[in-house]
């Protein structure tokens, strides 16, 4: 098969699921702590998160780990800038 014909196989496919609805996330962090802590928590109170300030956050697709962005404010919102797309044999369920 031409390679241009794969590509129309490869479009034809896409369209077919394009409007299937999936769900995408984006993970600030993580945190692993003893449910005492958790109980303990209460308005005011700080979570330590796994990652730094300027880490990127991980984004999902149906909690499969696919790009790493950073966190943009847009207007009275925030977004997620991607930065890095996750090489396909790198792929990792949440």
């Amino acid at each position: 098969m031409a390679l241009a014909e794969e590509n129309q196989v490869i479009t034809d496919n896409i369209s077919k699921v394009a409007n299937v609805e999936v769900k995408l996330s984006a993970e600030l962090g993580k945190a692993k702590m003893p449910l005492r802590d958790v109980i303990e928590y209460d308005t005011g109170s700080i979570i330590m998160l796994d990652k730094a300030q300027n880490d990127p956050i991980d984004i999902y697709v149906n909690d499969v780990l696919i790009a790493r962005g950073t966190i943009v404010a847009i207007e009275d919102t925030y977004g997620v800038k991607i930065v890095e797309i996750v090489d396909n044999n790198k792929i990792e369920k949440k």
